[in-house]
């Protein structure tokens, strides 16, 4: 089930356009076979057993309160029912292995050739650019109702972005992320901070669907964000998949 499922959204996702304006990325639907999404929905997890990004050390102290994450390490210990264990033990095996990151250097190649040329020295650490290691994280997330997310381009280490929703309906259909263009059209930004929304023009929202997914690469330009939750119940739930550069080895 778990491989046929892969080359299913391999197939999706290769064999779709990208979209270029206002950066290159790729929003696709049906990504997953449908009797599989049917079963990653009835093994969706309960709340308890997710923790607050904000504390996991893995974003910085300013990020929102109301983004919960669910790591692959943090299966065994908070999560009970051992069907639903097995289940995202094997989803996070599928799509976060190599070969799964691979295909994203396929669909945005030009991008990511541009990016690697220019890489700063915290990052290649003066490794020739064929041999600098990717690593690839794989995740659930679940964002509540006080979630938004400024525009900004993510921490120049990120290379891809993947993020399927996994929504039950399309009752939340109008949360999906965002894309945006600054008002000061030449502004680029090298950090990743999040940004005011005052400052960018919102060109369009991927339709948070059943089954559909965004990808993009990591750029200056790419400057994307969740506008604020403002629906009582509002509730995303989506599975990440993070293309990252490894950093140089200090002691190197």
């Amino acid at each position: 089930m778990f491989s046929a499922a892969k080359l299913h959204v391999m197939y999706q996702v290769l064999n779709a356009p990208v979209r270029r304006f206002p950066f290159p990325h790729l929003y696709v639907e049906n990504v997953f076979p449908a009797d599989f999404y049917a079963e990653i929905r009835r093994n969706m997890i309960e709340d308890a057993a997710y923790s607050r990004l904000v504390d996991s050390g893995r974003v910085g102290k300013g990020y929102s309160g109301a983004r919960f994450s669910l790591f692959p390490e943090e299966l065994e210990q908070n999560v009970a029912d051992s069907a639903k264990k097995q289940f995202w033990k094997s989803v996070f095996e599928t799509f976060g292995n190599a070969e799964f990151g691979q295909i994203w250097l396929s669909v945005f190649g030009p991008t990511i050739n541009e990016k690697f040329k220019t890489l700063p020295k915290a990052l290649s650490g003066d490794r020739p650019v064929n041999e600098i290691p990717l690593l690839n994280e794989i995740f659930l997330m679940r964002d509540r109702t006080t979630y938004s997310l400024g525009p900004h381009t993510d921490t120049p280490r990120k290379v891809v972005s993947v993020l399927f929703y996994l929504p039950p309906d399309e009752a939340m259909i109008d949360l999906g992320t965002s894309v945006y263009v600054p008002k000061d059209r030449r502004f680029a930004c090298q950090t990743g901070r999040h940004h005011a929304f005052d400052l960018f023009d919102l060109v369009a929202t991927m339709p948070y669907k059943p089954n559909s997914m965004i990808a993009f690469p990591q750029s200056p330009r790419s400057f994307h964000g969740v506008e604020p939750l403002e629906k009582a119940d509002a509730l995303r739930d989506l599975l990440l998949f993070d293309l990252k550069i490894q950093p140089p080895d200090p002691a190197a």
